[in-house]
This record gives C-alpha cells, structure tokens and sequence, in this order.
C-alpha cells in the first residue's frame, strides 16, 4: 500500500512571534478581528494545541494515531504575516521556511514542506521563491486566499504566478477568515462559513481574471474541499454564456479551469469526498486533516474508506499517489 500523505496540516515558528508582538492589532487579521463570540474560546483552544504546533514528538504520535505516515508541513496561517512591512516580512517568511526545513531535515521519512512567502511584495516573494525552491528543496508552498484584502489576481502578482508555473511547484490555498466578515461574528462564523468563502472568492477571481488562462501550468489545490464552488459550479459556466463580462478574460467555459485545480478532503462528509471524486476524478483529490485545529478531521484514512463508490486505485490516489505525485516524492 502506498504512504498515506496529508496535504492540509500546520507548524508554528515560535521565533517568529515577538517580532510581530508589539505589531499586531486585531483589525490585520479578519479571522480574529470578525471572531466575535468566539475569541475568548478561541484563545484558549489556541493555547492547548501549541505544543501540537511546534514539538516533533507530540506530532508523530499523533500521526501514528491518525494512520498518516507523511505530512506536507505548512505554517499556520496567523503567521503568513502578510500585513507586516517588506523587510520585516521577508525576514518572518526565511524564519519560518527555515523552521519547516529543520523539521525535515530531523524526518525526512515523515516531513515533506511546503513554504511561505511574503507576498505583500512582489520582489521579495520572487527571491524567496528562489530559496524555497533552490536550497531548500521544497516542491510547494502554501499561500492565503487574499493578501491583506487585495486578490490573488491583483496585477502586480502576475509574475508572481509566472514563477511558481516555471518552479514547477504546487501551490496550496489556506485562507485565514473573510475579509468582509461583518455578518459573521456568531456562532464561529468566521470559521465556519468564513474559511470557504474566502477561498470560493480567490478561485473565482482566479478563473474569471485569466490567472488560469495565462499559467496554464500551474498546479493548485485548494483546502477545505475547494470551499463552495466545487459544489455549485454550473452557475458560473451559466453566467459566461449569458454575461459579456464574464467572458472578458476566459475563452473557455468556467468549470473548464475548475477541472484543472485540486482539492484535499476536509469535507467531514464521504459523500461529499465522493462529489470532489465523481466531478473532478480522483487524481485531483487529495488527503486533508487541518492538523491540529479542533476543525480538523481526526480520522481522515477512515473519511476516505467510507467514501461511496470509490475504487482500490481510487483510494491509493486519494490518500498518497496524488500528493506524492504532485510533491514529487514517487521518483
């Protein structure tokens, strides 16, 4: 049987915290500044899982329980650290990057990473780019769903996208709260409906700007099973056969470049895994956890297995052959 391999789980850059503590104000970061109700719990949850975070030990045993052999570790997303000045921001991306490197460097049988970038500017992103991809050998990187509000399609990151399509690498969407998150300070809205909606609205634009157009090349999975669109997608393809501006940037039907993107399995449904399956095909699914966050899931071999309708073949792809594949780890 091949490794079973998540996609979707987080490391924490202890280092990296006091140059950002006097910094910090709720109001950079949506999903904390639309937490509402649900900061003070929040805070404590936070708490409890930093040793999950950022102790070795703690995660292996955790894995071993979970029955994942290998991890694509990412930073959590409170330390994209987008809304810190360029200097200061490229300096947090190398310390965080260097901490996923170390972890691998320790197990290279259980770690593969996927690096950050400091995407609030251009240059910067493309030098780190350089290092992520030259030195420390990673295949992929993780990035929000939106940059401190501006899009994934803003112009000035098209070189950006032109540079990760040459790397070669896979780029992972996480978002990290909705921008526009007055409605969702209730019931952990901010998380809930917040998370997908944020990436529902980065892959939007993606497709309808031509991000997907013009980098044919690029390899993308998006977490939390796509967010909504993987589930509603005709709408859009209906929208470009009846609106002169949706046709603007794309000469193909939306759902044309939905199909090319990836989507891991946080979904907490097995029909709904099979949805991702039967829609996208199971080459473009791959295994998820969210590690360690209390939205996470906790049995993601046993989501899978429970998937309806799925093939031998179809699962060795889901839980490991796609992520190998695409992280280049079955060479």
């Amino acid at each position: 049987m091949s490794q079973v391999i998540d996609i979707h789980c987080h490391v924490r850059t202890p280092e990296a915290e006091p140059l950002v503590r006097d910094l910090y104000r709720s109001e950079l970061e949506p999903f904390d500044h639309f937490g509402g109700a649900s900061t003070v719990y929040n805070r404590e949850h936070f708490a409890a899982i930093r040793p999950k975070l950022s102790n070795i030990d703690e995660r292996l045993a955790d894995m071993d329980r979970m029955g994942v052999d290998v991890q694509a570790i990412s930073v959590a997303p409170p330390q994209y650290y987008y809304w810190t000045e360029p200097d200061l921001g490229s300096r947090l991306s190398r310390m965080c990057n260097e901490r996923l490197a170390e972890m691998c460097r320790t197990r290279p049988d259980r770690f593969v990473g996927l690096g950050t970038v400091p995407l609030q500017d251009t240059s910067r992103t493309l030098d780190e780019l350089d290092h992520i991809s030259g030195q420390l050998g990673f295949s992929g990187i993780e990035i929000c769903t939106n940059v401190t509000g501006d899009d994934l399609d803003a112009k000035r990151l098209e070189p950006f996208w032109e540079k990760v399509a040459a790397l070669d690498l896979l780029v992972v969407l996480h978002p990290h709260g909705f921008t526009q998150g007055q409605r969702l300070g209730d019931y952990y809205l901010t998380n809930v409906i917040g998370n997908p909606l944020d990436s529902t609205v980065a892959v939007s634009r993606l497709i309808f700007s031509g991000v997907l157009e013009r980098h044919p090349d690029l390899t993308v999975c998006v977490v939390h099973g796509g967010g909504y669109l993987p589930f509603y997608a005709a709408r859009m393809d209906h929208a470009w056969q009846v609106r002169p501006e949706a046709r603007e940037h794309i000469p193909n039907a939306p759902t044309t470049y939905l199909r090319r993107l990836h989507f891991d399995t946080v979904v907490f449904d097995p029909a709904d895994v099979g949805h991702l399956v039967d829609r996208y095909g199971a080459d473009h699914v791959l295994l998820g956890t969210d590690y360690p966050y209390d939205m996470g899931e906790e049995d993601p071999v046993g989501l899978v297995d429970r998937t309806p309708g799925l093939s031998g073949e179809d699962k060795a792809l889901v839980l490991g052959g796609n992520a190998a594949r695409l992280l280049r780890l079955d060479g």
